[in-house]
């Protein structure tokens, strides 16, 4: 984790390769944006191994959202390595690819995490269930399957959006050519059926 922080705060150039910067600025903080991949990667290890030499027999709610964790991370860190290269960097500048990039490393650790919160907490705030899902144990097969559809949903949302940046579709403009119409209804239906997921478990 020091290492993290250490290269982490020696790569704030990487947010503006497209400023003019020297080339050999952008050599340097194009390596050391691969190589936070090293020690992201190792705690990565650390993480699978811990679950797997746990010889853990139950799967409770909080095993679902450990694993989801590690694979959207795992998948917005893949990602982050192929933004770390300048000339990339620079061709995938403000398109999807970016969105999808940030939502995998950041925004959907912390949507887990309040997911599992809100479970933790429902029987303190709510009684023993919510609506279907029996939290006393947080070992239902209920939230099992709810979490892999949830999972299945976030999927649908993201991994069209890197396809949507590799055809350069810019963000932030509220229009888009007639050929990644299809893309953006398959983030649509992601998207709208994590909502509606996210709606079965407060109803």
């Amino acid at each position: 984790m020091g290492c993290i922080s250490i290269l982490g705060s020696l790569v704030w150039a990487h947010h503006m390769m497209t400023v003019g910067l020297e080339v050999d600025t952008r050599a340097y903080f194009s390596a050391m944006t691969i190589m936070i991949a090293i020690p992201t990667g190792t705690k990565i290890f650390n993480w699978l191994g811990t679950y797997m030499a746990s010889h853990t027999t139950t799967r409770t709610v909080d095993l679902w959202a450990a694993l989801s964790f590690i694979l959207l991370f795992t998948l917005g860190g893949t990602t982050g390595v192929v933004m770390g290269n300048a000339g990339m960097d620079i061709a995938l500048h403000d398109t999807y690819y970016i969105v999808a990039h940030f939502h995998f490393v950041l925004s959907l650790g912390a949507v887990l995490a309040t997911i599992c919160g809100f479970i933790f907490y429902s029987r303190d705030m709510f009684g023993d269930t919510v609506n279907l899902f029996h939290v006393n144990t947080g070992a239902s097969p209920y939230l099992s399957i709810w979490f892999v559809v949830f999972l299945g949903s976030i999927l649908l949302i993201f991994i069209p959006m890197h396809i949507l940046g590799f055809n350069v579709m810019p963000r932030r403009i509220p229009d888009y050519p007639d050929y990644l119409c299809y893309i953006n209804t398959w983030c649509s239906i992601g998207s709208i059926s994590t909502i509606v997921i996210i709606l079965t478990m407060l109803c």
